[in-house]
């Protein structure tokens, strides 16, 4: 997939979200990290994705006037112990007051599979988060990957509507390629962002911007 990208920084267009985002609490948590780093492709290690990833995605939300909490984000944090880290990242999480949590991560499996998927849970919330985050990853990658119910532990213990995006195989190559191009992970926050920014408008949001472009101010980093 070819995939190109302004390159002069700004903030978001204002015009692209309702007032309904402005102070609204969102939690994301780019999985694994620490001593974890998660899948390995060939390349790449998945914790440096899902930060990259949450790391656009929180300025999406910021520039729209959102309350961002990351259970993490700096490269080489020190996190809980691998025995007690899900158990810390789902308290502290709780402890955030958020509506919506995001967790971030990478798939892996066969090097034919490809594309984003998103899971929850359970509860209409969470369902519903999942199916407009992942109408607007199906309409920008092509998948046809569907919504699916999955249980995890964060997702099934996070006291508000929570789901886990997996962005993409790292198992598959290609895929690996496009997950480490950061205007390409870029991109993959921008239709994250419109699907959370769809779901807390619950369907005000006017049709003409349903699937729109990045503005064309985004930042792309270096």
């Amino acid at each position: 997939m070819a995939v190109s990208a302004p390159k002069t920084i700004g903030p978001i267009d204002p015009g692209l979200s309702g007032a309904l985002l402005r102070g609204r609490r969102v939690v994301i948590d780019p999985g694994h990290g620490g001593k974890d780093s998660g899948a390995r492709g060939l390349i790449a290690h998945e914790d440096q994705i899902n930060l990259a990833i949450a790391l656009d995605l929180r300025q999406w939300l910021n520039d729209a006037g959102a309350d961002v909490k990351m259970t993490w984000d700096k490269p080489g944090q020190i996190l809980p112990s691998q025995k007690y880290r899900v158990q810390h990242r789902v308290n502290w999480i709780n402890r955030t007051g958020g509506q919506a949590l995001i967790d971030i991560h990478c798939n892996s499996a066969e090097k034919r599979w490809r594309g984003p998927q998103t899971f929850y849970w359970a509860g209409k919330g969470s369902y519903y988060l999942a199916y407009d985050v992942q109408g607007e990853l199906q309409y920008f990658t092509h998948t046809r990957r569907p919504v699916t119910r999955i249980d995890q532990y964060v997702l099934r213990y996070a006291r508000m509507p929570a789901i886990n995006v997996e962005v993409g195989f790292i198992s598959n190559p290609r895929e690996e390629k496009l997950l480490m191009n950061p205007q390409y992970q870029r991109l993959l926050s921008w239709y994250i962002f419109l699907g959370i920014d769809q779901w807390f408008l619950k369907g005000r949001w006017p049709e003409h911007l349903l699937h729109s472009p990045p503005p064309a101010h985004f930042l792309v980093r270096d």
